[in-house]
Protein backbone atom coordinates (compact mmCIF):
# COMPACT_ATOMS: atom_id res chain seq x y z
CA UNK A 1 0.00 0.00 0.00
CA UNK A 2 1.07 3.61 -0.68
CA UNK A 3 2.69 5.99 1.86
CA UNK A 4 -0.12 8.36 3.02
CA UNK A 5 1.21 12.36 1.64
CA UNK A 6 1.21 15.08 4.23
CA UNK A 7 0.15 18.71 2.87
CA UNK A 8 2.88 20.87 5.18
CA UNK A 9 6.28 19.70 6.79
CA UNK A 10 6.11 18.85 10.40
CA UNK A 11 6.70 20.73 13.36
CA UNK A 12 10.15 18.90 13.81
CA UNK A 13 11.02 19.45 9.74
CA UNK A 14 10.01 22.60 10.05
CA UNK A 15 11.96 23.21 13.45
CA UNK A 16 15.50 21.54 11.31
CA UNK A 17 15.08 23.63 8.52
CA UNK A 18 14.50 26.62 10.46
CA UNK A 19 18.39 26.19 11.78
CA UNK A 20 20.54 25.90 9.02
CA UNK A 21 21.93 29.02 7.63
CA UNK A 22 20.91 30.38 4.06
CA UNK A 23 20.21 29.56 1.25
CA UNK A 24 18.76 26.64 2.08
CA UNK A 25 20.35 23.35 1.44
CA UNK A 26 18.81 20.03 2.94
CA UNK A 27 19.27 16.27 2.30
CA UNK A 28 16.06 14.18 1.68
CA UNK A 29 15.93 10.81 1.80
CA UNK A 30 14.03 7.95 2.98
CA UNK A 31 14.10 7.03 6.61
CA UNK A 32 15.68 3.57 5.88
CA UNK A 33 16.19 3.33 2.19
CA UNK A 34 19.11 1.79 -0.47
CA UNK A 35 21.33 2.15 -3.10
CA UNK A 36 21.03 5.89 -3.17
CA UNK A 37 17.50 5.67 -4.09
CA UNK A 38 15.16 9.10 -3.78
CA UNK A 39 18.46 10.88 -2.27
CA UNK A 40 17.85 14.56 -3.44
CA UNK A 41 19.16 18.03 -2.30
CA UNK A 42 16.54 21.06 -1.70
CA UNK A 43 17.11 24.54 -1.61
CA UNK A 44 14.26 25.90 -0.78
CA UNK A 45 11.06 24.62 1.62
CA UNK A 46 8.49 23.93 -1.50
CA UNK A 47 11.01 21.79 -3.43
CA UNK A 48 11.90 19.82 0.09
CA UNK A 49 8.06 19.50 0.39
CA UNK A 50 7.03 18.23 -3.13
CA UNK A 51 10.60 15.83 -2.15
CA UNK A 52 9.02 14.35 1.07
CA UNK A 53 5.35 13.82 -0.35
CA UNK A 54 7.04 12.10 -3.41
CA UNK A 55 9.17 9.91 -0.95
CA UNK A 56 5.69 9.11 1.30
CA UNK A 57 4.02 7.68 -2.15
CA UNK A 58 6.39 4.86 -2.77
CA UNK A 59 8.23 2.57 -0.68
CA UNK A 60 12.04 2.30 -1.42
CA UNK A 61 13.73 0.68 1.64
CA UNK A 62 14.77 -2.84 2.21
CA UNK A 63 12.84 -3.31 5.32
CA UNK A 64 8.92 -3.97 4.12
CA UNK A 65 7.90 -3.96 7.82
CA UNK A 66 9.10 -0.23 8.19
CA UNK A 67 6.85 2.83 8.81
CA UNK A 68 6.59 5.27 5.83
CA UNK A 69 8.72 8.16 6.57
CA UNK A 70 11.20 11.19 5.77
CA UNK A 71 14.67 12.31 6.66
CA UNK A 72 16.02 15.59 6.16
CA UNK A 73 19.99 15.95 7.13
CA UNK A 74 22.19 19.14 7.04
CA UNK A 75 24.56 19.33 3.87
CA UNK A 76 27.80 17.86 5.27
CA UNK A 77 30.76 19.44 3.43
CA UNK A 78 33.87 17.19 3.19
CA UNK A 79 34.85 13.82 2.32
CA UNK A 80 32.38 10.63 2.39
CA UNK A 81 34.25 7.80 3.81
CA UNK A 82 32.87 4.15 4.96
CA UNK A 83 34.00 2.20 8.15
CA UNK A 84 32.80 -1.28 7.14
CA UNK A 85 33.21 -3.02 10.99
CA UNK A 86 32.66 -6.64 12.56
CA UNK A 87 31.17 -7.19 16.13
CA UNK A 88 31.51 -9.96 18.15
CA UNK A 89 29.84 -9.82 22.00
CA UNK A 90 30.47 -6.27 21.43
CA UNK A 91 33.97 -6.28 20.19
CA UNK A 92 34.11 -3.82 16.96
CA UNK A 93 36.51 -4.20 14.73
CA UNK A 94 37.59 -2.16 11.80
CA UNK A 95 38.04 -4.64 8.74
CA UNK A 96 38.24 -1.71 6.34
CA UNK A 97 38.18 2.21 5.39
CA UNK A 98 37.28 3.10 2.37
CA UNK A 99 37.10 6.91 0.61
CA UNK A 100 33.92 7.87 -1.91
CA UNK A 101 34.24 9.76 -4.77
CA UNK A 102 30.55 11.63 -5.61
CA UNK A 103 29.66 14.22 -7.64
CA UNK A 104 26.69 15.63 -10.03
CA UNK A 105 25.70 13.54 -13.01
CA UNK A 106 22.92 13.42 -15.22
CA UNK A 107 20.96 15.52 -13.08
CA UNK A 108 21.43 14.06 -9.51
CA UNK A 109 23.46 15.42 -7.09
CA UNK A 110 25.17 12.63 -5.25
CA UNK A 111 26.33 9.95 -8.02
CA UNK A 112 28.62 7.66 -6.71
CA UNK A 113 32.03 7.30 -8.77
CA UNK A 114 34.39 4.99 -7.15
CA UNK A 115 35.26 3.65 -3.67
CA UNK A 116 38.81 3.54 -2.82
CA UNK A 117 40.07 1.40 -0.12
CA UNK A 118 42.36 3.59 2.31
CA UNK A 119 45.49 2.60 5.06
CA UNK A 120 44.54 4.04 8.89
CA UNK A 121 47.40 6.09 8.34
CA UNK A 122 46.95 8.50 10.89
CA UNK A 123 45.50 10.44 13.42
CA UNK A 124 42.59 11.80 11.91
CA UNK A 125 42.04 7.80 9.44
CA UNK A 126 41.85 6.33 13.45
CA UNK A 127 39.58 9.43 14.93
CA UNK A 128 37.16 8.29 12.22
CA UNK A 129 37.55 4.78 13.24
CA UNK A 130 36.90 5.38 17.00
CA UNK A 131 33.87 7.59 16.33
CA UNK A 132 32.23 4.79 14.27
CA UNK A 133 33.25 2.31 16.72
CA UNK A 134 31.17 4.66 19.27
CA UNK A 135 28.16 4.82 17.24
CA UNK A 136 27.92 0.89 17.65
CA UNK A 137 28.61 0.98 21.29
CA UNK A 138 25.67 3.74 21.12
CA UNK A 139 23.25 1.91 19.36
CA UNK A 140 24.12 -1.77 21.52
CA UNK A 141 25.63 -3.41 18.38
CA UNK A 142 26.76 -6.54 19.40
CA UNK A 143 26.85 -9.00 16.46
CA UNK A 144 27.72 -8.67 13.09
CA UNK A 145 28.66 -6.42 10.40
CA UNK A 146 27.52 -2.85 9.91
CA UNK A 147 28.52 -0.56 7.34
CA UNK A 148 29.15 2.91 8.61
CA UNK A 149 29.12 5.95 6.77
CA UNK A 150 30.46 9.38 7.95
CA UNK A 151 31.41 12.69 6.41
CA UNK A 152 35.02 13.78 7.63
CA UNK A 153 33.95 17.67 8.43
CA UNK A 154 35.71 20.56 9.67
CA UNK A 155 34.43 20.14 12.95
CA UNK A 156 35.45 16.42 13.38
CA UNK A 157 33.41 12.76 11.88
CA UNK A 158 29.71 13.56 11.57
CA UNK A 159 27.23 10.44 10.72
CA UNK A 160 25.48 10.00 7.51
CA UNK A 161 23.91 6.83 8.22
CA UNK A 162 24.52 3.14 9.85
CA UNK A 163 23.50 0.15 8.21
CA UNK A 164 23.92 -2.44 11.00
CA UNK A 165 23.70 -6.38 9.41
CA UNK A 166 24.53 -5.33 6.33
CA UNK A 167 27.92 -5.83 4.21
CA UNK A 168 28.93 -3.23 1.58
CA UNK A 169 26.65 -3.47 -0.95
CA UNK A 170 29.18 -4.08 -3.81
CA UNK A 171 31.67 -6.65 -4.56
CA UNK A 172 34.13 -5.66 -2.50
CA UNK A 173 36.02 -9.17 -1.48
CA UNK A 174 38.72 -9.23 -4.14
CA UNK A 175 39.58 -5.63 -3.47
CA UNK A 176 40.17 -5.75 0.55
CA UNK A 177 41.20 -9.73 0.22
CA UNK A 178 44.89 -8.08 -2.03
CA UNK A 179 45.05 -4.06 -0.31
CA UNK A 180 44.35 -5.43 2.82
CA UNK A 181 44.19 -9.36 3.69
CA UNK A 182 41.16 -9.97 4.86
CA UNK A 183 37.16 -9.06 3.99
CA UNK A 184 34.30 -8.92 5.75
CA UNK A 185 32.59 -11.94 4.54
CA UNK A 186 35.12 -14.24 6.27
CA UNK A 187 36.04 -11.71 9.27
CA UNK A 188 32.19 -12.12 9.99
CA UNK A 189 32.48 -16.23 9.66
CA UNK A 190 35.43 -16.02 12.04
CA UNK A 191 33.23 -13.85 14.84
CA UNK A 192 30.42 -16.49 15.19
CA UNK A 193 32.68 -19.25 14.70
CA UNK A 194 36.34 -18.68 15.25
CA UNK A 195 37.26 -17.24 18.16
CA UNK A 196 40.84 -17.89 17.65
CA UNK A 197 41.09 -16.39 14.05
CA UNK A 198 38.76 -13.27 15.77
CA UNK A 199 41.26 -12.71 17.97
CA UNK A 200 44.34 -12.73 15.95
CA UNK A 201 42.51 -9.65 14.20
CA UNK A 202 43.61 -6.52 14.46
CA UNK A 203 41.59 -4.26 15.77
CA UNK A 204 42.40 -1.39 12.74
CA UNK A 205 43.03 -1.90 9.51
CA UNK A 206 46.91 -1.26 8.25
CA UNK A 207 48.71 1.70 8.35
CA UNK A 208 49.89 0.76 4.90
CA UNK A 209 47.90 -1.16 2.29
CA UNK A 210 49.46 -4.02 0.40
CA UNK A 211 48.64 -1.93 -2.80
CA UNK A 212 45.95 0.06 -3.74
CA UNK A 213 42.13 -0.47 -4.87
CA UNK A 214 39.26 1.19 -6.47
CA UNK A 215 35.66 -0.31 -7.59
CA UNK A 216 34.71 2.28 -9.86
CA UNK A 217 31.25 2.01 -10.58
CA UNK A 218 30.62 3.21 -14.21
CA UNK A 219 28.18 6.23 -15.23
CA UNK A 220 25.92 5.87 -18.51
CA UNK A 221 25.49 9.34 -19.53
CA UNK A 222 23.10 8.59 -22.26
CA UNK A 223 19.98 6.19 -22.07
CA UNK A 224 18.71 4.13 -25.13
CA UNK A 225 19.65 0.74 -26.72
CA UNK A 226 22.81 -0.37 -26.46
CA UNK A 227 24.64 -0.84 -29.94
CA UNK A 228 27.92 -2.46 -29.55
CA UNK A 229 29.27 -4.80 -27.08
CA UNK A 230 30.74 -2.67 -24.14
CA UNK A 231 34.41 -3.67 -24.17
CA UNK A 232 37.03 -2.36 -21.37
CA UNK A 233 38.94 0.80 -22.49
CA UNK A 234 42.42 0.00 -23.89
CA UNK A 235 45.45 1.07 -21.71
CA UNK A 236 44.24 0.76 -18.07
CA UNK A 237 47.00 -0.35 -16.49
CA UNK A 238 45.56 -1.01 -13.43
CA UNK A 239 42.18 -2.77 -14.55
CA UNK A 240 41.99 -6.83 -13.24
CA UNK A 241 37.79 -6.99 -13.91
CA UNK A 242 35.44 -5.68 -16.25
CA UNK A 243 31.61 -5.41 -15.09
CA UNK A 244 29.42 -3.39 -17.67
CA UNK A 245 25.95 -3.83 -17.11
CA UNK A 246 24.72 -3.45 -19.84
CA UNK A 247 27.35 -5.48 -21.60
CA UNK A 248 25.89 -6.71 -24.55
CA UNK A 249 24.14 -5.34 -27.67
CA UNK A 250 20.10 -4.55 -28.13
CA UNK A 251 20.52 -4.03 -23.97
CA UNK A 252 18.38 -1.07 -22.64
CA UNK A 253 20.80 1.38 -21.13
CA UNK A 254 19.30 3.92 -18.17
CA UNK A 255 20.94 7.13 -16.82
CA UNK A 256 23.00 6.71 -14.07
CA UNK A 257 21.50 8.74 -10.85
CA UNK A 258 21.78 6.75 -7.98
CA UNK A 259 23.73 2.94 -7.03
CA UNK A 260 20.66 1.35 -8.21
CA UNK A 261 21.10 2.34 -11.80
CA UNK A 262 24.83 2.04 -11.91
CA UNK A 263 26.03 0.58 -15.20
CA UNK A 264 28.05 -1.75 -13.90
CA UNK A 265 31.44 -1.73 -12.38
CA UNK A 266 35.46 -2.15 -12.97
CA UNK A 267 37.89 -3.49 -10.55
CA UNK A 268 41.37 -1.70 -10.77
CA UNK A 269 44.14 -2.94 -8.45
CA UNK A 270 48.10 -2.21 -8.67
CA UNK A 271 51.00 -1.78 -6.55
CA UNK A 272 51.26 2.05 -7.47
CA UNK A 273 48.51 3.88 -6.39
CA UNK A 274 48.82 6.60 -8.97
CA UNK A 275 48.46 4.46 -11.41
CA UNK A 276 45.12 3.63 -10.29
CA UNK A 277 44.36 6.89 -9.81
CA UNK A 278 45.07 8.22 -13.31
CA UNK A 279 42.96 5.15 -14.51
CA UNK A 280 40.27 5.84 -12.18
CA UNK A 281 40.35 9.46 -14.05
CA UNK A 282 40.57 8.24 -17.37
CA UNK A 283 37.31 6.54 -17.00
CA UNK A 284 35.53 9.06 -15.76
CA UNK A 285 36.67 11.33 -18.60
CA UNK A 286 35.12 8.60 -21.04
CA UNK A 287 32.19 8.49 -18.86
CA UNK A 288 31.55 12.23 -18.48
CA UNK A 289 31.97 12.72 -22.70
CA UNK A 290 29.44 9.78 -23.54
CA UNK A 291 32.19 7.40 -24.63
CA UNK A 292 31.66 4.50 -22.15
CA UNK A 293 28.89 2.94 -23.58
CA UNK A 294 28.00 3.32 -27.58
CA UNK A 295 24.41 3.99 -27.40
CA UNK A 296 21.21 4.86 -29.81
CA UNK A 297 19.69 7.14 -28.06
CA UNK A 298 16.60 7.70 -30.89
CA UNK A 299 15.63 3.52 -29.75
CA UNK A 300 15.66 4.60 -26.71
CA UNK A 301 13.05 7.76 -27.21
CA UNK A 302 11.18 5.42 -29.34
CA UNK A 303 9.99 2.92 -26.54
Amino acid sequence: LPYPTVPEPTPQARSFLSTLPPPLRVVLKPRRGHAGLRVGLASSEPQARHMVETLLAERVSLDTEAEGGALCQEVLEGEEWVVDTVSRAGEHKCVALWRYGKGEANGAPFVNFYDELRPCAGEGEERLVRYALAVLDTLGWRWGPAHIEVKQTSRGPVLVEVNAGRFNGVDFGLLADVCVGHNAYDVTLDAYFDQAAWAALPALPPRALRGAGRLVKLVASEEGVLRAAALPPAGLESLVRWGPEPSEPGEPVALTVDNNSCAGYAWLLHADEAVVAADCAALHELQAAGRLFDVDSASGAES
